[in-house]
């Protein structure tokens, strides 16, 4: 049986996904070199978990990042150590092949516990903004459905509406139609919004993508140039369930209120390429941080400088410190809110990770 068939029977006997859509996850989302297999004393494939690679805006670069997805263990091995091995192997695996960072998003709250056992830290968070099924998301301009919701003109603004925000794990077009392809598969909709221009005509300026789940239209994600344009394309779903309050799972810095919820974990596994892009991005921002890494020591248990747009390691550094924590800490401390990095002096970011498929 090939390494792929051996994961789908594992996703099969552990997870509850209906068959069309672990079809639909394997002939258009899996990879074989994003796939680790564990295998027990006799050979026998025990776990498994997609580690797939994207691209995240991070000050200005767009590193490339691993996202854990799909990690399972058959239902008769489970409690014997096995996914604790492949979780070290999926960081050095993501560590060995250049990502700055294994992101993830627990599929219960128990599993929070879990991955911070592996140097995991909370950082991804969404705002939480609920609608009765009445509000009507007034706009005060005017808006019309685009209809070609896979053309070209519709991936280049997703793509450029993604690459506004400032540290987001980043989709290439092919995700793009897989998650369109999975919202159809839940019964969702996808809708796009445009405004007509005088000198340009009709310029896409919104979207967004809804499923109804436990009497909620759940909104995944909207995008658009602005806040006007965002609440058509919320209008427009609401069109679509005249009667089911809605669940928005906005921006995590989103103005608008809401409450601020837990959404995903971040692990740096590589300090130094973070530290750089952050020097990068600021000449004018020096800082010295020793830090430390039970798991992966060799790449992050160092002491490192940054000074005029530049990072360096410096191990001999006897010199005062900045900060002297470990690789968790250092997470937090990186893709915390920017009014946290201010009290702290430090450029921290908080990113945003949606749309992801496990």
């Amino acid at each position: 049986m090939s390494k792929r068939d051996e994961i789908k029977k594992i996703w099969l006997e552990y997870f509850q996904d209906p068959r069309p859509y672990v079809d639909m996850y394997f002939d258009q989302v899996y990879r074989d070199d994003e796939a680790l297999l564990l295998c027990d004393q006799s050979d026998a494939p025990v776990s498994s978990l997609m580690l797939q690679r994207y691209l995240m805006s991070f000050h200005g670069s767009e590193p490339s990042v691993s996202y854990i997805a799909g990690a399972a263990t058959r239902r008769a091995r489970r409690g014997q150590g096995f996914m604790s091995r492949l979780m070290q192997m999926a960081l050095e695996e993501s560590a060995s092949r250049g990502d700055m960072l294994c992101t993830l998003i627990p599929a219960s709250e128990a599993l929070y516990f879990f991955y911070r056992r592996y140097g995991f830290s909370t950082v991804f968070f969404t705002k939480e903004q609920r609608f009765t099924a009445f509000h009507s998301f007034p706009v005060s301009g005017e808006y019309h459905l685009f209809p070609e919701e896979t053309s070209d003109e519709v991936w280049c603004a997703f793509d450029r509406f993604q690459h506004q925000r400032k540290c987001y794990v980043l989709h290439s077009r092919r995700d793009f139609y897989n998650i369109l392809s999975d919202l159809k598969s839940d019964g969702g909709n996808f809708v796009v919004m445009a405004r007509d221009d005088e000198d340009r005509g009709s310029q896409i300026v919104s979207m967004a993508w809804g499923v109804v789940s436990d009497g909620l239209l759940l909104v995944k994600d909207v995008m658009g140039e602005d806040s006007d344009s965002r609440a058509a394309a919320l209008r427009q779903l609401r069109c679509l369930y005249t009667d089911t309050p809605v669940l928005l799972l906005g921006h995590p810095d989103d103005s608008m209120g809401g409450r601020l919820m837990p959404r995903g974990m971040g692990r740096l596994v590589n300090v130094e390429k973070a530290l750089s892009a952050i020097a990068a991005a600021d000449p004018g921002f020096s800082c010295s941080i020793r830090v430390n890494d039970k798991l992966l020591p060799d790449y992050n248990s160092h002491t490192f400088i940054i000074k005029k747009g530049l990072c360096v390691t410096d191990d001999s550094y006897c010199g005062k410190l900045d900060f002297d924590v470990t690789v968790e800490v250092l997470t937090d401390i990186i893709f915390s809110s920017s009014a946290i990095g201010s009290i702290i002096r430090f450029p921290s970011v908080r990113p945003m990770i949606s749309l992801m498929l496990d």
